[in-house]
């Protein structure tokens, strides 16, 4: 997702689903943290994610946590989180 195969080679099969592999493992372990980040929230008293009135302050807290310190180190389950409820507000979830 970073370095793109510009020369039309095609990849090696077993590497695309070595690598498939490795990115649904990531995409596993992301998804705990996201989803414990959202329990601490709701413990916290946090509601609102699911009302189209919040969209503006969904976005803007997503651009404010991706650029604050350094690469918004210790922040990536946050700001997945907030990408997450726009993807539903904007209608592209299928729940």
């Amino acid at each position: 997702m970073i370095d793109k195969n510009w020369q039309g080679k095609t990849p090696d099969p077993e590497w695309v689903l070595q690598e498939i592999a490795r990115l649904n493992a990531v995409v596993d372990a992301f998804s705990v943290e996201m989803k414990l980040k959202l329990e601490q929230k709701v413990k916290e008293g946090w509601t609102g994610w699911d009302q189209p009135a919040s969209k503006v302050k969904l976005w803007n807290a997503m651009l404010a946590q991706g650029a604050a310190i350094p690469l918004a180190q210790g922040q990536e389950a946050d700001i997945a989180n907030l990408a997450m409820m726009l993807w539903f507000l904007n209608g592209s979830n299928k729940a």
